[in-house]
C-alpha cells in the first residue's frame, strides 16, 4: 500500500457512492415512501391530488406550504398568467439555436439567459423569492413551447390570458386550444411529476442554490441534471422499446428475447421504490381513459405495454428479484396519444419539476447552509515533479 493510499483512507468515513441512503438535509415538501409505494406532497397523497387538484393548486401547495383558499388560488392563478411574459431577447436566443437542439438543452440555456435580462435577479432585490419562483414556473412552458416549435420549424405561439397553465402549455406546443380531456391529461402529468424527494436534479438545485446564487442559475443547473439519460430520458426510451415490440409482430416474444439477451426493460425498476410507483398506475389509467374504440393505435399501445409489464414482472419475480414499473413506463405513451413528439418527453418532466425545484430553493433559503460534502482521497501523495525535458 502506498503512502497516499494509507493517508487517503484514514478518515474512517464510509464511502456511499451515489449517496445511497445518505441523509443530507431535511424537507417538508415531499416524501417518497419507497417501501409502501406512496408519494406525498406536504403530507397529501399523490392519489388525492391527482383526483381533485389543479396544477395551480398543487404548485401553490408546494411553494407556499398549504392548499390555497379560493381567493388565494384566484390571485395565484392570475399572477402566474401575468408573469408568463417572456423577454423577446430570450426567445430570439432560442430561435438562433440549431433546430436539432434538445428542448431540455434549450431550456437550460434560456433559464440562464433570463438571469441576464432580469434586473432583479438577485434574491434580495425587486421581487420576493416567491414571486421569483412563480416567474420561473410561469415562463418554463413558454420557453419549452418556443423550443419545441422551433424544432418543428413552425412559428412560436404566445400564451393566452384565458387559458389555465396546462391548457396554455398544450396550446403553445400545438398551436391549438386543447380539449378539456387533453388539458386534464397534461395537467395530471404535471402534477404527478412536480416533486419526488431528493432526486438528482432536485439535489442539484439545492446544492447550487446553497451558494446563494440566483434562482435562474440553480434551476438551469437542475435542468442539466435532468437531461442525463439516467434521470429524465426514460419515457422517450420506453416509446422506442414499445415501437420495436409492436413492429416485431409478437410483443411477448420480443420481451422474452430482450430479457434473455440481458437487455433492459425501460421504465421498470426504481432507485427508491420497492413496490409499484404510485404515479405509474395513475398514468396507466390516463392512457386507458384517453383510448377509444375508434383509436386503435392507443389501444394497441396499452395492450402492448401491459403485455411487456406482465412478462417482465413474472421474469424478475421468478428469479427472486421483484421489479415493478415506474412512472416513465406509461407516460411516453400518454404523450404520444396527445400528439407530442418524443423529443419533448423529457422536457415535460422539467415543466412539472420546475415547481418542485423552486419550492426546494425557497425552503433552503429559510435556513441556508452551503452544501459541502467530503470525498475520500485514494491517490498517491508526495509525487515528485518531473521537469518537462525529463518526461517520457
Amino acid at each position: 500500500m502506498s503512502k497516499g493510499e494509507d493517508q487517503g483512507r484514514n478518515s474512517g468515513s464510509a464511502v456511499r457512492r451515489g449517496m445511497d441512503d445518505l441523509v443530507v438535509d431535511t424537507t417538508a415538501i415531499s416524501w417518497v415512501d419507497g417501501e409502501g409505494g406512496n408519494l406525498y406532497y406536504r403530507g397529501i397523497s399523490i392519489g388525492e391530488l391527482a383526483a381533485h387538484a389543479s396544477f395551480e393548486e398543487t404548485a401553490y401547495l408546494l411553494l407556499c406550504g398549504t392548499l390555497p383558499t379560493a381567493s388565494q388560488l384566484e390571485a395565484f392563478t392570475w399572477k402566474l398568467r401575468a408573469l408568463a411574459f417572456t423577454p423577446e431577447k430570450v426567445l430570439r436566443i432560442l430561435q438562433e439555436l440549431p433546430r436539432t437542439t434538445q428542448p431540455l438543452a434549450a431550456l437550460q440555456t434560456a433559464l440562464a439567459a433570463l438571469s441576464c435580462v432580469d434586473p432583479g435577479e438577485r434574491y434580495s432585490k425587486e421581487e420576493s423569492l416567491l414571486e421569483k419562483a412563480m416567474r420561473i414556473v410561469a415562463q418554463t412552458p413558454v420557453l419549452l413551447g418556443a423550443a419545441y416549435r422551433h424544432h418543428r420549424g413552425v412559428p412560436i405561439v404566445a400564451p393566452r390570458n384565458d387559458l389555465n397553465h396546462a391548457e396554455n402549455f398544450m396550446y403553445m406546443l400545438t398551436g391549438r386550444i386543447p380539449s378539456k380531456r387533453q388539458a386534464r391529461v397534461m395537467e395530471l402529468a404535471l402534477i404527478l411529476q412536480m416533486d419526488h424527494g431528493f432526486n438528482s436534479s432536485t439535489f442539484t438545485a439545492r446544492a447550487v442554490a446553497s451558494t446563494l446564487t440566483n434562482m435562474y442559475a440553480a434551476t438551469s443547473a437542475a435542468v442539466g441534471a435532468l437531461s442525463g439519460p439516467l434521470h429524465g430520458g426514460a419515457s422517450e426510451a420506453v416509446v422506442d422499446m414499445l415501437e420495436e415490440a409492436e413492429s416485431s409482430g409478437d410483443v411477448e416474444a420480443y420481451t422474452i428475447g430482450l430479457l434473455a439477451s440481458g437487455g433492459k426493460i425501460m421504465g421498470m425498476g426504481h432507485r427508491v421504490y420497492r413496490n409499484i410507483d404510485p404515479r405509474a398506475r395513475i398514468f396507466e389509467n390516463m392512457l386507458h381513459d384517453i383510448s377509444t374504440e375508434e383509436e386503435e393505435e392507443a389501444d394497441d399501445d396499452l395492450k402492448a405495454l401491459k403485455r411487456i409489464e406482465s412478462v417482465a414482472t413474472k421474469y424478475f419475480a421468478d428469479r427472486g428479484k421483484p421489479i415493478f414499473v415506474n412512472v416513465d413506463f406509461w407516460s411516453g405513451a400518454v404523450y404520444r396519444k396527445l400528439g407530442i413528439q418524443k423529443i419533448l418527453y423529457p422536457a415535460i418532466f422539467a415543466a412539472a419539476r420546475i415547481a418542485g425545484w423552486t419550492a426546494h430553493i425557497l425552503e433552503l433559503r429559510q435556513d441556508n447552509r452551503l452544501y459541502r460534502p467530503k470525498s475520500k482521497y485514494i491517490g498517491d501523495l508526495d509525487v515528485p515533479y518531473v521537469p518537462l525535458e525529463e518526461r517520457t
